[in-house]
This record gives structure tokens, C-alpha cells and sequence, in this order.
């Protein structure tokens, strides 16, 4: 592979993770409460691009649509790709109409996910959530008129307009963007008092609550919010990919993003992007170490030894992760 586009196609994927673990770190690192339905909010976003890209860039193309989604997706979305190589502003059109869908959706859900966070115990609330990341998993995964079920959705490149060598660059700068933008909102989130109001909740919830901050209404909030970031995150994939399977989005996803932040350090602004940054880099070169090497077991689940086995030492050499949470610079004495 092309050095280039080898770190090109890290940077997205390095984008996207790390977008994910800001999400969880706003509510988990920052707020205290794990959210275990985060691969559902990450679907949401790649379900709306599977679901809405395809049957949009149709529609917009004036082509009537013959045969089941589940078996002519993959030939429409290619259709809709070559339109595109004509006319920018539908590959615009394909991209921002998903994109501002799954944002209030996940939004919805995060809403709906919030009840039980408010109410629940964390043991309950972690397999509370869990079920409800799977129910909306197994949902689309059966009803195939809105995915295609197991055979999945093909996706069109929305960059289609753009000569083929600059595709991967545009998507590269795209998702760096994305990742910049909401890594400065984030940051500054955290140095608000708002962020210390957060922290003050997961600190010392009776005493924050003694001095009237409404926990309900901020955890509802904050749910909501890191929804919408981890739907965000899931149409940026869905493109990158170029296809959209429900078996892609199970409660393992959940586990590997909060293994990022854990790893990271929760509490620092940091954190998310050390964590995602560390698994990125063991990830490919696990992946390049199994064609290297034999085991008496299942080589797909060597990653799983490892990133259990780095889990263990973090927790146990480092209880606060690589980058550990520090005063903010609006409380630090200066």
C-alpha cells in the first residue's frame, strides 16, 4: 500500500475513534456515568447513511427504484456515484441530509437512554443500557427493508466529484475537522463552570444536588449531547467504509471505546485522543503480527488477550490512565 494513503486512511480512522471517545469521556470521564449503549448512538449515524445516501441520490436523480433494498443497494449506490462524479452539490446533498438526520435521532435516543441512567443503580443501569444497544441492533438487523438486514447497505462516495487521488485527502481533512472542531468545544466545556458542575456531580452527587444544581436535567443533557457526537462519528464511517452492516455495531464497540478513554485518562482533555491514538496503533499492528505468528487458538481473538492484558496494566500501574486528570486551568493556581 501507498505510504500516503496508508496514513491517510489511519487519520480517518484515528478521527473517528477518537470523536467517539470524546463522547464517552463527557460522560463517563467527566459526568461519571457509563454509558454502555454508545455502539447504538454510533450506529445511528451509520443506519441514517445506509438507510437515507442510497434512496436520496435516487430519488434526487429522478431513477425509479425496482427490486428489494437488500439486493439492489449496492448496484444504486455505485448509480449514484457516477451521477455524482458530474454533480458535486448531490454528493453534497448525500452527505449533509444523513448527517443532519442522525444528529436529533441520536439526540432522541440519548434522551430516552438518560431515564434509565437517572434512576438506576450503575450495575442495573450497565445492563439496562447493553440490552437497549441491542435491541436496536437485532431491530434493524431483522427488518430489512430499512438496511437490508445481514446482506447490509452499500454507500456512495459523496467525494466522487473529486479525481480519484484526492478522495482519500479530502476525506482525511474532513474528518480532521470534525475532530478539531468538537475537540475545542470539548476543551472548552471542561474549563467552563459548567464542566465543574459536571465534575462536582460525579464527585459528590448529594453535594451538588444540596447546592441546587438539577442532576436529572444535567444528565439528560449530557447524554444527549455525547449522542449526538457518537452519531456523528457513525456517518463519518459509514462514508469511510463505503457500507453500512448492523453486525458491525455490537456492545464490543462500547467496550473498545471506553478501553480508549480508561487507557487514555478520564478526566483530561487529552485523554480521548491518547486513548484513541494507542489503540489505532496496536490495532494495525496486531493485525499485522497475526499473519506472522500461530496460536493454539482462534488467532481473531488475540486482540482480545491483548487489550485485556493492557487494560490490567494501565489499571494497575496507572489508576488514572496515561494522561492523568489535572485541575482545570480555570481552578489552577497559577
Amino acid at each position: 500500500m501507498d505510504p500516503l494513503m496508508f496514513i491517510l486512511d489511519l487519520g480517518v480512522l484515528y478521527s473517528i475513534y477518537a470523536i467517539l471517545a470524546i463522547s464517552v469521556e463527557i460522560e463517563y470521564g467527566e459526568l461519571g456515568i457509563p454509558n454502555f449503549a454508545k455502539s447504538a448512538m454510533y450506529a445511528i449515524g451509520a443506519f441514517s447513511v445506509g438507510a437515507l445516501a442510497t434512496r436520496l441520490g435516487v430519488w434526487l436523480t429522478g431513477v425509479a427504484w425496482e427490486g428489494e433494498f437488500k439486493s439492489t443497494s449496492w448496484i444504486y449506490a455505485t448509480m449514484v456515484s457516477e451521477r455524482i462524479a458530474s454533480s458535486p452539490m448531490l454528493g453534497v446533498v448525500v452527505f449533509v441530509v444523513p448527517l443532519i438526520v442522525a444528529m436529533p435521532l441520536a439526540a432522541l435516543l440519548g434522551l430516552l437512554a438518560s431515564y434509565p441512567a437517572l434512576r438506576l443503580r450503575e450495575d442495573y443501569l450497565g445492563i439496562t443500557l447493553i440490552a437497549f444497544s441491542e435491541l436496536v441492533r437485532v431491530f434493524v438487523r431483522n427488518y430489512e427493508p430499512l438496511l437490508g438486514g445481514t446482506f447490509g447497505a452499500g454507500v456512495p462516495n459523496f467525494l466522487a466529484f473529486l479525481p480519484v487521488q484526492l478522495r482519500s485527502i479530502a476525506l482525511f481533512l474532513l474528518s480532521v475537522a470534525f475532530l478539531a472542531g468538537i475537540w475545542v468545544a470539548y476543551y472548552r466545556l471542561t474549563t467552563s463552570p459548567f464542566g465543574r458542575v459536571l465534575r462536582a456531580i460525579r464527585d459528590n452527587e448529594v453535594a451538588a444536588q444540596s447546592l441546587g444544581r438539577d442532576i436529572v436535567k444535567i444528565r439528560a443533557k449530557v447524554l444527549t449531547l455525547g449522542s449526538v457526537l457518537a452519531a456523528i462519528a457513525g456517518v463519518l464511517y459509514a462514508f469511510y467504509v463505503g457500507s453500512v452492516n448492523p453486525d458491525d455495531f455490537t456492545v464490543m464497540k462500547t467496550f473498545i471505546v471506553i478501553l480508549m478513554v480508561v487507557i487514555g485518562g478520564k478526566g483530561n482533555p487529552l485523554g480521548p485522543l491518547v486513548g484513541a491514538g494507542i489503540y489505532i496503533a496496536l490495532d494495525r499492528t496486531i493485525t499485522f503480527a497475526k499473519q506472522l505468528i500461530s496460536l493454539p487458538f482462534d488467532i481473531n481473538y488475540f486482540s482480545y488477550i491483548i487489550f485485556g492484558l493492557l487494560l490490567i496494566l494501565v489499571v494497575m500501574v496507572r489508576p488514572g490512565g496515561l494522561v492523568p486528570e489535572r485541575p482545570p486551568v480555570t481552578v489552577r493556581e497559577r
